[in-house]
């Protein structure tokens, strides 16, 4: 016993000199320095770290009356959850099977569980052995030794001390080698097979429950930030009637017991990407200081150089060498408005219509007339307004002819709107004077649209639009409705030959009236309804 006592003793003191001595280990960023670095501030020196659980099991040795060997098992299961760098939390579940036998050469005798056990020749029944099944559990206090450094890492090697209590379920067995003759037989015994279930003195249950407190010591050896592997020696002692039991015999000495066994510990609760440290006894108390001084010191130092000088530092810049006076962006990269492959400052057209390939200086190959520029509109309609001819004439002498060559203004119209804006009341109101002092002509008000839609919707549209602007000039202007003549030709005669969208052929002209008479609604007129699109779209 002296032997086991001392080398578990040598075993911790070398451990411990070993870890004190140690050097922090990882120099790269590992899971749990990564974890440290990346945790809140607030946690700096008690960051979130992992739980361990794990599992043990090794051989028993009961300190008592009789004779014990390693010839006893135990297993068990266990979690430990750390309160800080040193102190942490552990619970243990144990199954232990101690068996006991009389020392080599000497006679116990067992007098009955009314009476003391004794040495010598009397009266009592003989037994050789007793075993006991001891089922129990624990909360325990331990203490890792070496996290006293504070300039230590993460460590490869954590010895440690432990103590606690807990409730253990006890259960003693006797074999019973033989009797007295002159002793009764006993109806606890089974003679049979020489089997006694030992009772408490005073009580008939062969088993019980009862409080035991324990402490021990141990090594854990870091495989990896998974998994460790951990030798240790616990003993335990229990209170009240069967602390002297445990063995079979009482003899006013309290039975011990001792547990060596060896721990399989794993590491749960994630690494890097949950924030999450190596359990805190394995981790320096700076260990997280120190992470967070490594990541500042490896950020790249401030240089606000800016070799191209379009306002983005170099640090920064994915385009370092933009030739001077180009926008670029926020990354520092010469700006492309259109998207095109040419950036603005080569670009003679930054802002090309979408859809089409571009040439080398970034201008858009349309076809025509699927593109009309605006030099081509100022074009189209200087040639239509060549085609009238004014002819100022005094009233006097006005011939229907010479009224017929006058230039009257048109109006336009929003998309899909047959709604007179404000802005062309004044050329209304030009055509309502021109009406006004010349009481014996007519003037024909005829609606257009541009192509976007069917022929059918378009036509309708056409007529509300001519409608629309003989309704304001009869109503806001006093116009003798009798001189005014509606028709509608939908999206024919545009002005501009396009197929798209096109505000010039939005529109109502107004001339004066020769042989046109008035035309009526179209047969089958649309519903007004919002329209986009193009009619070669499928729209």
């Amino acid at each position: 016993m002296f032997r086991r006592i001392l080398f578990a003793t040598l075993l911790l003191m070398l451990s411990c000199s070993i870890s004190f001595a140690q050097k922090p280990t990882d120099t790269k960023m590992s899971d749990t320095k990564q974890a440290m670095a990346a945790a809140p501030a607030y946690s700096l020196f008690s960051p979130n770290d992992q739980w361990e659980f794990g599992i043990h099991g090794g051989l028993a040795l009961l300190v008592g009356d009789l004779k014990t060997d390693f010839s006893s098992p135990g297993i068990g299961i266990h979690a430990r959850k750390a309160l800080d760098n040193i102190f942490s939390l552990r619970g243990d579940v144990d199954l232990q099977i101690v068996n006991s036998q009389p020392p080599s050469g000497a006679t116990w005798q067992y007098l009955g569980p009314e009476t003391r056990n004794t040495y010598g020749n009397g009266d009592a029944r003989l037994f050789n052995s007793a075993t006991s099944t001891i089922f129990q559990g624990s909360l325990q206090v331990v203490i890792a030794l070496a996290n006293g450094r504070w300039d230590a890492g993460t460590r490869k090697i954590s010895p440690y001390v432990f103590g606690g209590a807990g409730i253990g379920n006890l259960g003693t067995q006797v074999t019973v080698t033989g009797t007295d003759p002159k002793i009764p037989k006993d109806p606890t015994i089974n003679y049979t097979t020489g089997k006694q279930d030992l009772a408490i003195p005073g009580d008939r249950n062969t088993s019980s429950v009862a409080p035991f407190a324990e402490g021990g010591a141990g090594v854990a050896f870091r495989v990896n930030d998974k998994f460790n592997i951990a030798i240790e020696e616990k003993a335990s002692t229990y209170f009240g009637k069967r602390s002297d039991l445990i063995d079979g015999f009482a003899y006013n000495n309290r039975d011990f017991i001792l547990f060596t066994n060896v721990r399989l510990n794993f590491n749960v609760g994630g690494g890097a990407a949950s924030n999450k440290t190596l359990p805190l006894w394995w981790v320096g108390p700076a260990e997280q200081l120190n992470s967070r001084v490594a990541a500042l010191e490896a950020r790249p130092k401030f240089d606000p150089t800016d070799t191209d000088g379009d306002g983005v530092i170099d640090m920064f810049d994915t385009e370092p060498n933009t030739p001077a006076g180009a926008k670029v962006d926020m990354h520092g990269v010469a700006l492309d408005s259109d998207g095109d492959g040419i950036p603005d400052y080569k670009d003679k057209e930054p802002f090309s219509p979408p859809g089409y390939k571009v040439d080398a200086n970034g201008v858009a190959m349309v076809p025509k007339p699927a593109y009309v520029t605006e030099p081509d509109v100022d074009r189209i309609v200087e040639a239509k307004l060549a085609k009238f001819k004014t002819t100022f004439v005094p009233a006097t002498t006005a011939t229907t002819a010479s009224i017929a060559d006058w230039f009257l203004p048109m109006i336009h119209f929003d998309f899909n709107s047959a709604k007179i804006k404000e802005s062309e009341l004044g050329n209304l109101s030009a055509v309502a004077n021109v009406l006004k002092s010349n009481s014996g002509i007519r003037i024909v008000a005829n609606g257009f649209t541009d192509k976007v839609s069917s022929d059918g919707y378009n036509q309708g549209l056409s007529y509300r639009r001519a409608q629309a602007a003989i309704d304001m000039l009869v109503k806001r202007f006093g116009v003798d409705r009798n001189s005014l003549v509606l028709n509608y030709e939908g999206e024919n005669n545009n002005l501009v030959p396009t197929s798209s969208a096109n505000y010039m052929n939005r529109r109502v002209e107004f001339k004066v009236a020769k042989s046109e008479s008035e035309m009526s609604a179209p047969a089958m007129e649309m519903k007004h309804k919002s329209h986009k699109g193009n009619k070669n779209a499928g729209y």
